[in-house]
């Protein structure tokens, strides 16, 4: 048994006739790698549409409870960047809540948010790199560079706090500067 599903605007459903069965069948007909697996497949439970659901939460504190975990913010299933940010979220939140308990001033959005926004504006760059084929270019280059390979498989396991790493320092342009980089070598030698 497997799963499928298919995630978007409400538009994009609606662009499929019928009832959520007849949906779900025509969305994975329409995808020809989708369809070579599960087109007979057979439902265990009818098909249902999923809607209202938010990414992130504009506010992770407020008087009496703190989130953590993916309530805060999700990112994308293929990732274990929901483990990651669940248990440092909860351990830092367990820090500053029994610190609040115990009288002390606690600076939610320095000491929690902000941190937590950097861990996950950092797997942030990564999930849209990997969709947008950024991570491909690096992770299939022909010469790779050991160094470079070693410091993004660090954040892809989960070191997104590692301010050492410069490809966590610098997330927002050392990905796409290092398939750039990349691509015009593999263009000059392929010219040569």
């Amino acid at each position: 048994m497997t799963s499928v599903g298919f995630v978007g605007d409400r538009s994009f459903h609606d662009g499929f006739p019928g009832n959520d069965e007849e949906q779900l069948r025509a969305m994975i007909a329409a995808e020809p790698s989708i369809a070579e697996r599960f087109a007979s497949a057979e439902f265990m439970f009818p098909p249902r549409i999923l809607e209202s659901w938010s990414a992130t939460t504009d506010r992770f504190y407020g008087n009496g409870f703190v989130l953590t975990g993916n309530v805060t913010e999700f990112l994308d299933p293929v990732f274990s960047s929901g483990v990651t940010l669940a248990a440092v979220s909860s351990q830092l939140a367990a820090g500053l809540v029994i610190r609040n308990l115990r009288g002390e001033e606690v600076d939610w959005d320095k000491e929690y948010m902000a941190v937590m926004m950097r861990g996950v504006d950092t797997f942030r760059t990564y999930v849209n790199a990997w969709y947008d084929g950024t991570l491909d270019t690096i992770f299939f280059a022909d010469d790779q560079m050991p160094e470079f390979k070693r410091k993004i498989c660090s954040v892809l396991a989960g070191y997104v706090w590692d301010e050492k790493n410069d490809f966590v320092r610098e997330h927002h342009t050392s990905v796409n500067k290092l398939a750039r980089i990349i691509t015009l070598r593999d263009q000059i030698s392929y010219q040569s």
